[in-house]
This record gives C-alpha cells, structure tokens and sequence, in this order.
C-alpha cells in the first residue's frame, strides 16, 4: 500500500492529466462522431456519453483557482445549458395555459377529451431535450480547457487544427470524387457542394475560418532559422483553407472570414520584434522560404482550377438561384410575423420544425421541410 505522501503526489498528478486527456480524446470524438447535429444521428449516442464523462473528469479535477482566469467564458457555457433546461421544467397548466401561443396544443388536449397535464415551456420538448444534450459537448470541453496549462493549450490548439486540416483535405476528396457518395459521412447533399467530415458545409466553413487567427498566432512565435518556412508554411495552409471555403458556397463562411482576417491581422501585428535569422555566412536563410512558396502557390493554384469546377462556386456566383433562395425570404417574413404570438418566452429551444409547419404558407408546402431559421 503507497504512503499517503505518495497518494496525494498521485492523486495531484492525475488531476493536472486528466483535463487534457479528456478535452483531447473529446475533439477527436467530435471529428469522427459529431460531424451532424441531427438527433437521429446514431454516432450521437457514443459522443455524447463521451461528453458526459468528460464533463464528470473536469468538474472533478476544477479548482477553485481556476475560476478568475476564465469566469467570462464559463459563465457563459454554464448559461446556454442553464437556459435550455429551464425550457423543460414541467409546469402546472394553469402556468402553462396562459403562456402565448399555446392556444393548438391546448384544443388538441382538449379534443382528445383529457385532462390538461403538466408540460415545460418548450412546445417540442424532446427537441429541447437534444439540444441539451448537444451542449455537453462544448461544455466539457471547456470546463476541462480552463484547467490547462500554456504547454497543453498549444497541443490543444494544434489538434483543433489538425481536425480541421483533415477535414479539409477530405472535402477536397469529395470534390475530386465528383462528389461520390461514399466520401460523405452523413449522406450526399442536395447539391454537389464539399463539407468534409461535417453533415453540412457551413459547419466546415466555420470551423476552417476559425483556424485562421490560430495560424496567424503559430506564425507571429515562430523563432530561429526555420521562422520563415513557419510563416510561409501557415500562410499556405490557411489560403489553402480559405479555398475549401470559397468552394462550399458557405456565404456564412464568406462573412465569418471577413472577421477571421481581421482578427489575424491583428494578431500578426502584435507579434514580437526579433532579429533576423541568419547562417553561418551571415546570409539570411529566405531562399527556402522563396522556393517553398513558390511551389505552395502553385499547388494552390493547381487546386484552385480543380476546385473552381464546384457547385459552391456557381452558388456564390450566381446568389439567389434554386428553390432555397426563393423560399429564404418568405420564411424570414413568416417568421417575423408570427414572432409576437409567442414572446415574450418563446416556443422553446428546439421547437423551430414543428411550429413552423403550423405556420407553413402554402406556397411553400411539398416533400420536404424546413430544419431551421436558417436554410442549414
């Protein structure tokens, strides 16, 4: 049997780990496994255990020293789950019948001929449940992330960035494919647009614009000799990312690169200031750096002709073409308009779907429905 003095050293030493190993071995759940945020998904339901735990590891090991450096951004995640479980506590009908906009669900009690029984506030509750259930994810993640110290926050940062180089190269299998079903996780889409390891290609495009800032930060502490093959090499990384990007047709991934870019910018001017790297001659070591970009741009540019082929092009191009254009508007105005019935509480997290389709014009009626607020 170990000594207490041991026990304890042990025991320290497994809390300082166990943060790591869990938001580690969670990001590369999610990039298997977490790609589609549809509750039929059956991946789902070994993610989210995984989430679970992982959860359970972080607030075992959370110290009450690490609240200060992150209170903004726990707060804020311990906030989103908060909320949508307050959408599930069951309420008396009296409390619930005078909610707004529960005028179909009370009639439809009523018509069955029984008695109005206690129901939350969400008018959908096992989508709420499964909105809630999704939100373990980030919540783990971050839980365990603010207990990491400098060294495992950059091995963090380079396995959210190595996912996202995968899942990029992968979209880029797909559009070389043609788009051949059997490259797409979670089934071909409508239009023949990449989405890499996710079910949808904004979900892509905001995980590769997200990695930009990231590149600019590992480029801006480079140091050495090797400091221009690390600036030129993430330069050709994210350009290469951006082009995966542009070729989803993500609009949202347009907008979000905007602010992305500038957000690098800033972080490439704050670098620190050092001397030039030199050789033994005295000579600056740049001919390296000349030559590798000089291949990486024409490799991006021999990308690039292969890519500009896509679907996600033409639809940038040609913005407001297809049934989905169309219809964007119309639900945007239905939504506007019926809004006010429900406020000032809301339908509840999750509801979107199926109080939509009571609300549905009927130009807009067919085989298929509408998912979200947006056309995701």
């Amino acid at each position: 049997m170990k000594p207490t003095g041991e026990l304890v050293a042990h025991e320290a030493q497994l809390r300082s780990r166990a943060p790591f190993a869990a938001a580690a071995t969670l990001v590369l759940a999610a990039l298997l496994l977490g790609g589609s945020s549809k509750d039929y998904v059956h991946s789902l339901a070994v993610l989210r255990p995984l989430a679970a735990l992982a959860l359970a590891i972080g607030l075992y090991s959370f110290e009450r020293e690490d609240w200060p450096r992150f209170r903004l951004p726990l707060a804020f995640i311990a906030a989103s789950p908060a909320l949508i479980a307050l959408h599930l506590v069951p309420l008396p009908p009296s409390i619930w019948m005078a909610l707004p906009g529960r005028d179909l669900a009370v009639l439809a009690g009523e018509a069955a001929g029984i008695e109005q029984p206690w129901r939350p506030l969400s008018l959908v509750p096992y989508r709420g449940w499964n909105a809630f259930y999704a939100m373990l994810v980030p919540t783990a993640v971050m839980v365990c992330a603010a207990q990491l110290d400098r060294d495992q926050h950059k091995a963090l940062a380079l396995l959210v960035l190595g996912a996202a180089l995968i899942s990029a190269l992968w979209a880029s299998v797909q559009a070389v494919s043609g788009y051949a079903p059997s490259t797409f996780l979670y089934g071909a889409p409508r239009v023949n647009v990449p989405n890499g390891l996710f079910a949808n290609r904004n979900h892509l495009a905001a995980l590769l614009v997200a990695c930009l800032p990231l590149l600019a930060l590992i480029a801006s502490q480079s140091k050495g000799a090797r400091a221009p093959l690390a600036v030129v090499g993430c330069a050709g990384v994210a350009a290469f990312l951006m082009l995966i990007v542009l070729t989803t047709g993500s609009r949202a991934g347009i907008v979000l690169s905007a602010v992305s870019i500038f957000a690098s910018a800033l972080i490439w001017r704050a670098r620190p200031k050092r001397a030039s790297a030199k050789t033994r001659d005295g000579k600056k070591p740049v001919w390296a750096s000349y030559a590798i970009g000089v291949f990486g741009i024409a490799l991006l540019g021999v990308v690039a002709l292969i890519l500009s082929q896509t679907t996600g092009f033409e639809r940038l191009v040609n913005a407001g073409a297809g049934e989905v254009e169309e219809f964007r508007f119309t639900v945007w105005r239905t939504i506007a308009g019926v809004a006010p019935t429900y406020l000032p509480f809301g339908s509840g997290i999750g509801s979107f779907v199926e109080v939509f389709k009571v609300h549905e014009p009927d130009e807009m009626l067919g085989q298929s429905y509408w998912n979200h607020a947006h056309n995701d």
